[in-house]
């Protein structure tokens, strides 16, 4: 294997990449966002357009203006921004997206300062969630996205609350997207079988791959 085979390089992997989108994202977005959207982070601006699909109005904003031409060549409202500062006025939006940002930054709480800024309603937040990594080594695992070259940060959901408790006085942390071990190595139908059994909440996993978060302004 090469090594771009193993290692994600995030500045470059979304032009090479469709369909990224991930479903619980959309719906954790759907659940509780507001109409008018900044999606902060946007790359190449597919949660952009899955969202206005579903009714919402979506801007995009990005530190890479490879992205954001991207972006804007499939139909996205797309700019190009600084990490630390949002060109945009105080309450311009209803939600603002952070997903699977806050991980590159070297000073996460710069920017959910701003984001806070912008904002009439709500600050939605994804990370990875680092906490339950011991679990993980019994099995001689680790998370896949420990394998993203620009990664900084690495947050337990202790982590997380107590960065966004700086800047918000009502928030919401969970824990998200079970990692359904028991059903690794299994022949086909046997794996089938355990993954339904996971569906319906028969066999239950302690160990998730994604932190949400809700912070309300």
């Amino acid at each position: 294997m090469k090594k771009n085979e193993i290692f994600r390089n995030t500045p470059e992997w979304y032009l090479d990449h469709e369909n990224y989108v991930s479903p619980p994202l959309i719906d954790f977005a759907a659940s509780n966002a507001g109409k008018v959207i900044l999606d902060l982070g946007c790359a190449t601006g597919e949660y952009c357009l899955q969202l206005e699909k579903l009714g919402f109005q979506c801007t995009g904003a990005d530190v890479n203006p490879h992205y954001v031409e991207k972006a804007r060549k499939n139909g996205v409202n797309a700019i190009v921004t600084s990490g630390d500062y949002l060109d945009f006025e105080d309450d311009s939006f209803d939600t603002v997206l952070l997903f699977e940002v806050l991980e590159h930054l070297e000073n996460p709480l710069s920017l959910l300062k701003e984001a806070k800024r912008v904002v009439r309603k709500n600050v939605l937040i994804t990370v990875p969630n680092c906490g339950q990594l011991s679990q993980l080594s019994q099995f001689s695992l680790t998370y896949e996205h420990l394998l993203e070259e620009d990664h900084v940060n690495y947050f337990t959901k202790e982590d997380l609350e107590n960065l966004i408790g700086q800047e918000f006085a009502r928030f919401n942390v969970e824990e998200g997207d079970e990692v359904q071990l028991g059903a690794f190595g299994l022949p086909l139908p046997l794996k089938a079988l355990v993954l339904g059994l996971y569906k319906i909440k028969i066999i239950k996993s302690h160990i998730y791959f994604r932190l949400y978060a809700v912070a309300e302004v």
